[in-house]
C-alpha cells in the first residue's frame, strides 16, 4: 500500500507544441487534466518549485534534497541539445520514485510525454526518504531500442523529515 499521496499535478503545456500545431498533450498521473497555461521551458519555475532539466542522457534536479511534505518539481524537457532521429530523445518523461524498505522502487508520480522545449509542474506530498528522478521512456529508432533510464536519465533526490 502506498504510504505517499499524491498531492496534484498540474502540467503546463510548451510553447513549441502550440508553435507546431501539434496535438500530443503531456500527460501526468494524479487525476488532474492538464492545465491551460501555456508556458515554454524557458519560462521561470512556478515559486518554489524545483526545476528538473531532462536531456539526453541526464536528469539535472536544481537541488537533490527536500523538506517532508508538499514538494513541487518543474520538470523541463532543455532545448539545449540536438536530436538525431536514430539517437531517441524526441520525449522525456519525469518519475518520481521512492526507495521502499525491501530495495525496490515505487512510483510516487509521474509527468511523461514532454516534447521538447515543453515544461509540466509535478506537485507531490513526500515522506522523509530516498528517492531517484528518473526517466523511463523506452524508444525505437533506426538504431534499435533505446531505453532512457539505462543511459542515464536518472539521479538520486532526498526527501528530510519536516
Amino acid at each position: 500500500m502506498r504510504k505517499l499521496a499524491l498531492a496534484g499535478v498540474v502540467v503546463v503545456l510548451g510553447a513549441a507544441a502550440a508553435a507546431c500545431g501539434g496535438s500530443s498533450t503531456p500527460a501526468a498521473t494524479g487525476g488532474h487534466a492538464p492545465g491551460d497555461g501555456h508556458m515554454g521551458a524557458m519560462a521561470a519555475p512556478p515559486e518554489g518549485a524545483i526545476r528538473v532539466g531532462l536531456r539526453n542522457w541526464s536528469v539535472v534536479p536544481a537541488v537533490t534534497s527536500a523538506r517532508a511534505g508538499r514538494v513541487a518539481f518543474w520538470a523541463v524537457h532543455e532545448m539545449e541539445h540536438a536530436h538525431g532521429h536514430e539517437e531517441g530523445g524526441l520525449v522525456h518523461d519525469l518519475q518520481v520514485l521512492r526507495k521502499a524498505g525491501d530495495g525496490s522502487w515505487e512510483l510516487v508520480g509521474e509527468v511523461r510525454n514532454l516534447a521538447m522545449g515543453e515544461a509540466a509542474l509535478l506537485e507531490l506530498n513526500l515522506e522523509p526518504g530516498e528517492y531517484e528522478l528518473a526517466c523511463t521512456v523506452v524508444e525505437e529508432t533506426r538504431g534499435g531500442v533505446v531505453s532512457h533510464y539505462e543511459r542515464g536519465m536518472r539521479t538520486r533526490f532526498t526527501v528530510t523529515g519536516s
